[in-house]
């Protein structure tokens, strides 16, 4: 469902009067996800030459940690000689400029710009290059709206977790305290105003808003996305963290945390190797010719049922019999000197079916496509038989996979000559994503 006054906006261009009556309904009910929507924080302006009429907070002496007193809001009443006139209700006191900061809310106008710091060159005038921004994020995002509005590919947020009994992120300049009970709203609202400034710069013909977080937030995150990010496509993954785990008191240990992925438009995801399956070089993965469904037994299909005679001595198959029904006992078929009967029976005696047919077993059989294991005379099924896929036969066949050389049973020996991709799984478990050894340690 589309977000209540994107729709608004809409219907407003067709019918004004209507628009606005829906507005006017719209104000006494809420939809989508409900929070209070606290004032909005306040910011530091710490480079800000202090003028008259700004709000200020008094620092603490350098080296002290801040108290109470240091968030109190002080209006400057006069600059003169280095000095600030602060008054706060009927308090007055005059500090020098350098121990004063201007604090401003989000409601305040506020004009952004960059300024230069240094820059490290290397490489080629032409190449791409990085920018690291240093500022409060929400400032910096609104600054780069400016001119980057729709045009940014991908964007990757860490936001605070709002863990509770840690401070991990301030609000209206205090840290939030594990016992406010707005603390679920106050991250919400500290959220969905950076989330907006996120949509208006992505492309929204193509992009992507990456987020990670943990238990704490995930579920009012997801709702928060999806009330934002109405048309998108959204996805979370679950990524191990750490293998060695956290362990809590009466509750599951936790090795884990999230990544929202939020994708836009004509967007595509990538394969990635996948060196589980198959890798450059590795042999080309063989099926087993005996069917394992517990479907596929010999009474299913008939024909699928059939002696293969291989030569104990040398592993190589003599000969391919005929199917034979269900009412015929595989013990009473012709049995030829030196060679097992094989036939596809599991370990405890249930009788199944081979994969394919006597004619076209013998067509791979001719050309390499099918190998014997190793003899094991106390076995119902004596030999274990594989097959190569037909796809592998086909790029054989095409040139795109060339065999390199040939096993004693005269099958043939093929090697990848790629790794395998496959799309990302929505569980990762990549050691590099392990946050104690490829973070706290590094």
């Amino acid at each position: 469902m589309a977000n209540i006054h994107e729709t608004i906006s809409e219907v407003a261009k067709l019918n004004p009067e209507l628009a606005r009556q829906i507005q006017k309904f719209v104000k006494d009910h809420s939809y989508g996800l409900v929070f209070e929507n606290n004032l909005p924080e306040a910011v530091r302006l710490y480079k800000k030459t202090v003028c008259q009429g700004d709000v200020v907070n008094v620092l603490p002496p350098r080296g002290r940690f801040e108290t109470e007193e240091n968030s109190v809001p002080w209006v400057v009443k006069a600059v003169k000689d280095g000095v600030a006139t602060i008054v706060h209700d009927d308090m007055t006191k005059n500090v020098p400029v350098e121990d004063v900061v201007v604090t401003v809310s989000y409601r305040d106008v506020i004009y952004p710009g960059l300024k230069e710091i240094e820059r490290i060159e290397r490489g080629n005038s032409e190449d791409p290059y990085h920018m690291v921004i240093n500022a409060e994020n929400y400032h910096a995002l609104e600054a780069l709206t400016y001119a980057y509005a729709g045009k940014v590919d991908c964007i990757y947020i860490d936001p605070p977790y709002n863990k509770p009994n840690s401070k991990d992120w301030k609000y209206n300049c205090n840290y939030i305290d594990a016992n406010d009970q707005y603390r679920h709203s106050k991250w919400l609202a500290f959220m969905e105003r950076r989330l907006k400034l996120a949509k208006q710069l992505l492309n929204p013909n193509d992009s992507m808003l990456i987020v990670t977080i943990d238990e704490t937030e995930y579920a009012r995150l997801a709702l928060l996305l999806e009330q934002t990010f109405p048309n998108a496509n959204i996805q979370m993954i679950s990524t191990v963290i750490n293998h060695a785990s956290v362990a809590r008191f009466n509750e599951f240990n936790r090795n884990n945390e999230y990544i929202f992925f939020v994708m836009q438009g004509n967007y595509e995801l990538q394969s990635i190797d996948d060196s589980k399956t198959a890798t450059e070089g590795s042999d080309v993965a063989w099926n087993t010719l005996r069917r394992h469904s517990p479907s596929n037994v010999r009474a299913s299909r008939p024909r699928q049922f059939y002696p293969i005679y291989v030569n104990i001595n040398t592993g190589k198959i003599e000969k391919i019999g005929e199917p034979i029904t269900p009412d015929v006992d595989r013990h009473s078929v012709e049995q030829i000197e030196g060679c097992a009967t094989v036939f596809p029976v599991r370990d405890n005696g249930t009788e199944m079916l081979w994969g394919v047919i006597p004619q076209e077993l013998e067509r791979r059989v001719k050309g390499g496509y099918v190998r014997v294991g190793k003899y094991e005379p106390e076995k119902p099924q004596q030999f274990s038989i594989q097959v190569l896929p037909s796809g592998p036969i086909s790029k054989i066949e095409t040139g795109e996979l060339l065999i390199s050389g040939y096993r004693s049973d005269g099958s043939v020996i093929v090697k990848n000559k790629d790794t395998k991709k496959v799309l990302p799984k929505s569980q990762w478990d990549y050691m590099s994503h392990d946050a104690k050894t490829h973070g706290s340690n590094i």
